[in-house]
């Protein structure tokens, strides 16, 4: 009788704690749920008209990216300059397709870790119009490598995350990707920073317009190039126009200095193509070399070295065999 009684408890017992069980486990998959979002924001890439960025430590200083036709423009400071198209692409992908893989942090004890307290990380505002579609911050970005590939020769695969809190939501998620190092108060780090660029299929004329009597002309007749009608030398002259083909600049100039004269022009024309213009300039008193061009015409590259001008300015004397 007594074994019966104690197998009956004991049945009862492990029915109870089943039933416990199944209850734990729906709470915790609704906690689960709660506390991880699948989709932060909901943001469509093609109707974003405005990102405001808000550098960390800068009180109510910002950057803005806004569209303007079918291209954007970079507001910083009371000025204006052409976003790069293709830095934009790749912007609005990822800030519409930010997606967790877990969370780092649930509550603010945990933010100054992940950098991403109001004085440690840049606050970001995504606007479809007049409605704010996202509104988050940018904290500490973190590298790994890959553990499959740790152990084995060959290329060795880098992991990036990156943290984010959104507005009011305590919790810190990591996301996949460089969304932390996007967001910056550099003006430079959106802007196009190609010089110029042209097929040298193209070209049949180069015109270097230089102080002094330095000046010449490097003309394609048929299929040989002559410089002053005296044959150039055709493999230094491939080098050259491969060189130049596509340059880009590395630093912009501060439109508030004083710029140097312009002395320094080369004319580039051939068939089927627009003329390129570059002009350039150096300044012996800050030791700085200026370059600019109708390709770019809202910017001016400089540097310190004198690397990119006489790339793009060389003496007559390279061409000739």
């Amino acid at each position: 009788m007594f074994r019966k009684i104690n197998n009956k408890l004991l049945l009862a017992i492990f029915a109870t704690l089943a039933i416990l069980a199944v209850i734990v486990y729906i709470y915790d998959q609704k906690q689960g749920e709660r506390t991880f979002k699948s989709e932060l924001c909901a943001v469509d890439s093609a109707a974003i008209t405005s990102i405001t960025i808000y550098p960390k430590g800068k009180g109510t200083d910002f950057l803005k990216l806004s569209k303007e036709g079918k291209g954007w423009v970079i507001l910083s400071q009371k000025k204006r300059y052409p976003a790069d198209s293709n830095i934009m692409k790749s912007i609005l992908h990822s800030v519409a397709h930010i997606t967790p893989e877990r969370v780092a942090g649930t509550d603010r004890s945990n933010w100054k870790n992940f950098e991403i307290t109001d004085s440690l990380s840049a606050r970001v505002v995504v606007e479809q119009g007049t409605q704010v579609t996202a509104d988050f911050r940018v904290g500490k970005i973190s590298f790994s490598q890959d553990r499959d590939q740790q152990n084995y020769g060959g290329n060795r695969n880098m992991s990036v995350k990156s943290h984010i809190r959104m507005a009011g939501d305590d919790r810190v998620y990591v996301v996949d990707g460089y969304l932390s190092l996007m967001f910056v108060d550099n003006p430079a780090q959106y802007r196009n920073r190609m010089v110029f660029s042209f097929d040298k299929s193209l070209v049949t004329k180069l015109t270097f317009l230089y102080p002094g009597d330095s000046s010449f002309a490097l003309v394609k007749n048929g299929s040989k190039w002559f410089v002053n009608d005296l044959p150039a030398d055709s493999a230094r002259t491939s080098a050259y126009l491969n060189s130049i083909a596509s340059t880009m600049g590395s630093e912009f100039a501060d439109e508030a200095a004083p710029m140097p004269d312009f002395g320094y022009t080369l004319k580039i024309e051939g068939n089927n193509m627009s003329p390129v213009e570059v002009t350039g300039a150096m300044d012996d008193g800050s030791k700085k070399y200026y370059v600019k061009s109708n390709s770019n015409p809202s910017s001016v590259f400089y540097s310190s070295t004198p690397s990119l001008f006489r790339q793009v300015f060389p003496g007559k004397k390279r061409f000739i065999p």
